[in-house]
């Protein structure tokens, strides 16, 4: 199927420190914006399509996954969920999309071991694997970077990538350290780059602060844009978003 068919989506993004859905920019300045539970509330009140929730704690802190936040999620969410954030066996993977995740967001993991990759669509399927990779751009080149160390890793850019997409992950979600939390648009560096060398549906993340934001997004050839701060901080609602892209002609799901 040729992705420019698929209904382009829209994907609030959840930071969970402890139980807390928390904010950042470039991926620090963590500030507490609210309860898990009651932010999700509000998103199935919202009839959100889908949501994403990373538990930076877990991924920073090394400590196994808390499947307890699962087993909430799976209660109280409404619309299909994404988890990530310290998933580092097959077994991990198995737990949550028992638990009731429909895809799991993969990290470090892979940066870590290739391998797993590979085992994780092969045990799962492409459906249910998501691979996000962070970067930051300096001097016009794109660097993979390590949210728990702060630091690059010294990994090729464009060889990674190319990995990712030869073992036929569902998706990818790029996320931009240097967009993120300051609500002035998306970074289009590396997704015009890429877009045009791999048909493989991609999540654009980081410095999304109005509609127009994600309007440039699909016309610069994402499948998904994925954001948090604008749900929080400013005026914009999920429903507002929808409206809008559909009077500019975009198919959203």
């Amino acid at each position: 199927m040729e992705l420019t068919n698929l209904k382009k989506r829209i994907i609030p993004i959840i930071l969970i420190n402890n139980y807390q859905v928390v904010t950042s920019r470039n991926f620090s300045d963590y500030r507490v914006f609210g309860n898990l539970e009651q932010t999700i509330e509000i998103f199935n009140r919202r009839d959100v399509d889908e949501i994403i929730v990373l538990d930076i704690a877990c991924s920073k802190n090394d400590t196994l996954l808390d499947f307890d936040i699962l087993k909430m999620m799976s209660r109280n969410t409404l619309m299909p969920f994404s988890y990530g954030g310290g998933i580092k066996t097959l077994y991990d993977i198995e737990k949550c999309l028992n638990l009731g995740c429909d895809k799991v967001s993969l990290n470090n993991v892979v940066t870590k071991n290739k391998k797993f990759l590979y085992e994780a669509v092969k045990e799962f399927g492409s459906q249910a694997i998501v691979v996000s990779l962070d970067y930051v751009v300096e001097n016009n080149k794109p660097f993979l970077y390590d949210h728990v160390t702060s630091k690059k890793f010294d990994i090729n850019f464009d060889d990674f990538i190319k990995f990712v997409y030869d073992q036929k992950c569902g998706e990818i979600l790029l996320s931009s350290v240097n967009s993120d939390g300051y609500l002035k648009g998306y970074d289009f560096f590396v997704l015009n780059e890429y877009r045009k060398k791999f048909n493989c549906p991609i999540i654009v993340n980081g410095g999304c602060g109005s509609p127009i934001d994600m309007l440039n997004a699909f016309e610069n050839g994402t499948d998904a844009c994925g954001a948090g701060s604008i749900f929080y901080y400013t005026k914009y609602g999920y429903k507002d978003i929808k409206d809008f892209l559909k009077e500019k002609k975009i198919k959203i799901r």
